[in-house]
């Protein structure tokens, strides 16, 4: 993964963008990428059926602007460089969408195709870390829109989900917060003080209390274990014994922790905020209480693997995006990709996504605490996320959404 992708640089490097804003290729790409973060998301708002095409249009642009760089021989020819094996499980799902004769399906499999061309060669040229900071760019202007365009359901007390304004589903929305949450605190972590790290602080908070208010409980779960996994990391290192806390913090600190404990229990605040909890994200409920088979979901995966079964098709599958059209939306990203791929096809992308996840374990393994250590954990929270999610979600081998878009560059590479 790391032959000419650009993961590793000198332990000084920093993140900030250099002075002077040159147009140029580099430059440009990460514009056009950003905008295809964006617009994958944006297209919810619009009913017509060629905008979910438009963030593909757009990472085809970049792919075009690559090709007619100055380094398109190369690049041309190790364009399946450290991506063959996703390659080739992508071609295979093609191959059984082709026998399948569905047009849909067929002409999902083309498509990846050509994205996965773009994205390797987009990787290339400006490298993993451009790729990442223009994610983290739209996750900026992401969160901002949706608090602007929320504002008035955020601050209204309803007991309704949380949709930012837009047309998208809450759970969608909870998803692609998720995968924003992570690289936006770590631009609050990474930036220096002033106003600017304030801001980002202020941002991650905002953000995290987004995805709270979407009731989305697979993105919330996910983003808490990946939390907690980077903490148990972080001590396991010592980075954590090296933070220095002035006296007066440590006072501050003592002071609040008692006072936060008998707010609690005044008047049984605490049972009040279970309550709420309860309420908030359902857990009693019918449709989607802790005793309604994940909202029903278990019914479908119990109904996909039945009709596998019935038509023996466990090792190849019956191809892309068959799966809502013959048992309904699979919401789990692991059933779909074998009810879809199969065992064969589904296994090397599985195992193409776990290389990415090793990858980055070893590379955020060093216990000095320095940037590019802060910047491969990140990466890989955001994994653990992915990972996580899609037991309740259908991305986990997509295009649809700016956080799949953006785990398929992490693959391409």
């Amino acid at each position: 993964m790391a032959q000419g992708i650009q993961w590793t640089a000198p332990a000084s490097a920093r993140f900030a963008p250099p002075p002077v804003t040159r147009i140029n290729l580099p430059w440009l790409l990460r514009v056009c990428v950003s905008l295809s973060f964006l617009i994958a998301f944006a297209q919810y708002e619009v009913f017509i059926a060629i905008a979910q095409f438009l963030p593909h249009i757009m990472l085809g642009f970049c792919g075009l602007l690559v090709l007619c760089g100055p380094r398109r021989g190369d690049r041309v020819q190790h364009i399946l460089g450290g991506g063959g094996l996703l390659f080739a499980a992508i071609v295979f799902g093609e191959v059984v969408s082709y026998t399948s004769h569905d047009r849909y399906s067929q002409l999902y499999g083309i498509a990846f195709i050509g994205l996965f061309f773009c994205a390797r060669l987009v990787v290339q040229e400006i490298g993993i870390p451009a790729v990442i900071r223009a994610y983290s760019q739209a996750a900026i202007v992401t969160a901002c829109l949706l608090l602007i365009s929320g504002r008035h359901t955020m601050f209204a007390g309803e007991s309704s989900r949380f949709t930012g304004g837009t047309r998208a589903h809450p759970n969608l929305l909870g998803f692609v917060m998720a995968g924003y949450f992570p690289v936006i605190a770590w631009r609050a972590m990474e930036e220096k003080a002033g106003w600017r790290k304030k801001v980002f602080v202020v941002l991650s908070i905002a953000s995290f209390g987004i995805l709270f208010l979407t009731g989305s409980r697979g993105s919330l779960a996910a983003v808490l274990f990946a939390g907690g996994a980077l903490i148990a990391r972080g001590v396991a290192r010592g980075w954590l014994r090296k933070v220095r806390l002035r006296h007066l913090h440590v006072i501050i600190i003592v002071i609040l922790i008692p006072l936060a404990v008998m707010f609690l229990f005044h008047h049984n605040r605490l049972e009040r905020f279970g309550d709420y909890l309860n309420d908030f994200l359902s857990l009693s409920t019918s449709q989607r209480g802790l005793k309604s088979g994940l909202s029903g979901r278990t019914s479908i995966w119990q109904l996909a693997f039945h009709v596998l079964s019935a038509h023996d098709r466990w090792l190849f599958g019956f191809g892309y995006r068959t799966g809502d059209r013959m048992v309904g939306t699979i919401d789990n990203g692991y059933v779909q990709l074998l009810f879809e791929s199969g065992l064969i096809a589904g296994g090397m992308i599985f195992g193409s996504m776990l290389r990415v996840f090793f990858t980055l374990w070893k590379a955020s393994a060093p216990r000095a605490n320095t940037p590019w250590t802060r910047y491969y954990m990140m990466l890989w929270c955001l994994m653990v996320v992915y990972f996580l999610n899609n037991i309740s979600a259908r991305y986990l081998f997509s295009f649809g959404s700016p956080f799949s878009l953006c785990i398929l560059c992490l693959m391409a590479a």
